[in-house]
């Protein structure tokens, strides 16, 4: 339960290919006092002509540089699919410097050692990277369309997926604050084996919970009613 006079900061980290856009939904379906910050990678969205980042360390402290403001007072991370690995570790580092989440929130990705449910696929041609990002769906239909629009995003996507692949958890000690896990359950990138994985790098609680939906349910009520019962649960100091 929240308590204190100061207001809650809900920081998100968005998917692979993903920008700040996608926790629009979210953020106008909370209730008032919670404030919801959602942080921008190099080369998406409103950075988009910035370079895109495919090494995890440098991406890491880019987010680090962004979000520090926003750990000065309470706050939960949240992160989805890729951004749930980036919410993991920007906790720990936050911790470590004893400026802690009151809760970590990740959704739609198996914990760091779990075994993967599909092949990787940042490392294929072109033309096969494009099908399989195609089959699991999430990128607009009409981007595949547009030649021009698929020269500028290829990169993007190959970045984001080589980020989210070959991601393992950092040196350091496993998180200590309450940890969230949740997936849809007509997630193909998740299994409960793998959503328990995550109790392996927690020192906290750890409540899993499946939701309604597939692997892109940011928008999804269910989604919205899930984070605002977490955050109601939360206790701020």
């Amino acid at each position: 339960m929240q308590t204190g006079s100061a207001p809650l900061t809900l920081l998100c980290v968005p998917h692979a290919a993903g920008s700040a856009r996608a926790f629009t939904g979210l953020g106008r379906a909370l209730t008032p006092g919670t404030h919801t910050v959602a942080l921008e990678l190099p080369g998406h969205g409103t950075r988009m002509r910035e370079p895109v980042r495919d090494d995890f360390a440098a991406v890491l402290a880019d987010l680090i540089r962004s979000s520090g403001a926003h750990t000065a007072g309470p706050y939960v991370l949240l992160g989805h699919s890729m951004g749930a690995a980036f919410a993991y570790e920007l906790a720990r580092y936050w911790s470590a410097l004893g400026r802690p989440p009151a809760a970590v929130v990740v959704t739609g990705r198996n914990g760091p050692t779990a075994r993967a449910l599909l092949p990787d696929i940042h490392g294929l041609a072109d033309e096969a990277f494009l099908a399989a990002v195609r089959r699991l769906g999430g990128t607009p239909p009409q981007l595949f369309e547009h030649p021009e629009l698929v020269a500028l995003f290829t990169p993007v996507l190959r970045a984001d997926f080589t980020l989210s692949e070959t991601y393992t958890a950092l040196p350091g000690a496993p998180l200590g604050c309450p940890l969230w896990v949740s997936a849809g359950t007509d997630d193909p990138m998740v299994d409960d084996a793998g959503l328990r994985d995550w109790e392996n790098h927690a020192a906290g609680d750890v409540t899993v919970e499946w939701l309604p939906g597939g692997h892109f349910l940011l928008d999804d009520a269910a989604f919205h009613a899930y984070v605002t019962g977490v955050l109601k649960s939360v206790t701020v100091v």
